[in-house]
């Protein structure tokens, strides 16, 4: 008896202890906010909600401070005015100093082509009175040996004769004509010296006198293209006629094969 009422109380304990794990939860799940709400009606709020505000902050914007400027100094732009002033004026002295300068060479320029044109000039009479010289030693009579100099000075200056002249422009041309008739003429020597006598000798006499001659006619064409201020004239005033110095005398060209009569010879034509 004793024994059922204890297992009975410890029954009721058990089902007691059940009993309260299960209404503890329930209870917990009634008193929470919001239950009653989503299974009832939603109650009307009266209260409006609370307007939000932002933690903003302010842009003050603040006015540019005012500066004021001193007027600048004018000393550095009079200063640079000197010294631009004194390099213009610099700048013309040496342009006026180079201006002397290239006038100066300019003239000395002329001064040396001047030289130049007489140093030609009196090349040129020298060697054609050279030439007439040597053309001397051919006034002798047909047959007889003519004693030339092959290698004279004059034929060998005329052998340059482009860069002699050259100072005198166009008379480079009769002067190389000259030159020419002159080796002509030693040719014809030299010819008629292997052969001075026999049935052809004096044909190349004569040959040898024509050359003699066309030389004194190219010396005369060149002189005529020489400045008349810049020719050389004799003692009476009169200028050389190197055709006649350079050709057979007349007295002897009249002696041997009759010469002109009407020629008189001059003191300078007869020179032998």
């Amino acid at each position: 008896m004793v024994v059922s009422m204890c297992g009975y109380a410890r029954s009721a304990a058990s089902l007691a202890s059940i009993l309260l794990c299960v209404a503890l939860p329930v209870a917990a799940r009634s008193r929470s906010p919001g239950t009653g709400q989503a299974r009832g009606a939603r109650p009307q709020t009266t209260a409006r909600a609370a307007p939000v505000v932002h933690d903003t902050v302010r842009l003050i914007i603040q006015p540019l401070p005012v500066v004021n400027v001193a007027a600048p100094s004018q000393t550095p732009t009079v200063v640079f005015g000197i010294v631009g002033a004194l390099l213009l004026a610099m700048q013309l002295w040496l342009m006026a100093r180079q201006t002397t300068a290239m006038n100066r060479q300019t003239a000395l320029l002329d001064q040396q082509a001047a030289w130049r044109r007489d140093e030609a000039v009196g090349t040129f009479y020298r060697i054609a009175h050279d030439l007439a010289d040597e053309f001397r030693k051919a006034n002798v009579l047909p047959g007889t040996e003519i004693p030339a100099n092959y290698d004279t000075h004059p034929r060998q200056m005329l052998r340059e004769a482009a860069r002699l002249f050259a100072p005198l422009g166009f008379v480079v041309p009769a002067i190389t004509e000259a030159a020419m008739f002159l080796d002509e003429y030693f040719a014809a020597v030299l010819t008629y010296n292997a052969r001075p006598k026999g049935r052809d000798g004096a044909g190349r006499w004569q040959t040898v006198q024509a050359f003699r001659e066309q030389v004194g006619r190219a010396l005369d064409r060149a002189k005529g293209l020489i400045p008349r201020e810049s020719r050389w004239m004799f003692a009476d005033g009169t200028e050389a006629n190197f055709q006649r110095l350079c050709s057979l005398p007349p007295a002897l060209a009249q002696a041997i094969m009759g010469g002109p009569h009407d020629e008189d010879a001059g003191p300078k034509d007869e020179e032998t």
